[in-house]
């Protein structure tokens, strides 16, 4: 016995319906592996791209602290001949001024440079991390012992590390007789 037609086609066309099904998932399938394998590339090539930019950073502030080094030192050394230039005429008052305002300029150039001037404060502990010392003060009292008695020079440092140390006379507990 035949069916009749209309149950043939709606047959045929749930047969149709069934493969164009099929076929459609197993596109859906493909993409979905292959996004999946894009999303993963994507992940990967950000991860490089990361490191690249990191590793770039680096370099960059690298080269920016060893390109400078010598105009910072020349720039301190300025600051220096005009601090001494300020000792030698203080009985000039104008020159004294001029010379104290070209170390002032200078020390506004190191700063925009990321290099800060520092002094050692009077008493504070001599530290050879910071400080230099370059003469000894006598002192027969023991707490000032290896304390900072003056400062001949300033330092200077940049966000990691002392450029140049403090010049500093140092305290030291003088000899019992």
């Amino acid at each position: 016995m035949l069916a009749p037609p209309v149950v043939h086609e709606y047959a045929v066309h749930m047969a149709n319906d069934t493969e164009s099904s099929t076929a459609t998932d197993g596109v859906l399938d493909e993409i979905r592996t292959e996004l999946a394998g894009l999303h993963a590339q994507s992940k990967f090539l950000n991860g490089v791209i990361d490191r690249l930019y990191a590793e770039n950073e680096r370099l960059r502030t690298a080269e920016s602290r060893t390109v400078p080094r010598p105009a910072v030192r020349e720039l301190i050394k300025l600051a220096d001949d005009w601090r001494s230039r300020a000792v030698a005429v203080r009985e000039n008052a104008d020159l004294a001024r001029l010379c104290d305002e070209v170390v002032e300029d200078v020390t506004m150039v190191l700063e925009r440079q990321g290099v800060e001037e520092f002094d050692a404060e009077q008493g504070i502990e001599f530290d050879r991390r910071q400080h230099r010392a370059v003469g000894t003060r006598p002192t027969d009292d023991e707490a000032l012992d290896g304390h900072v008695a003056a400062t001949r020079r300033p330092g200077y440092r940049d966000e990691e590390r002392v450029v140049r140390f403090a010049e500093v006379v140092v305290f030291k507990l003088a000899a019992a007789d």
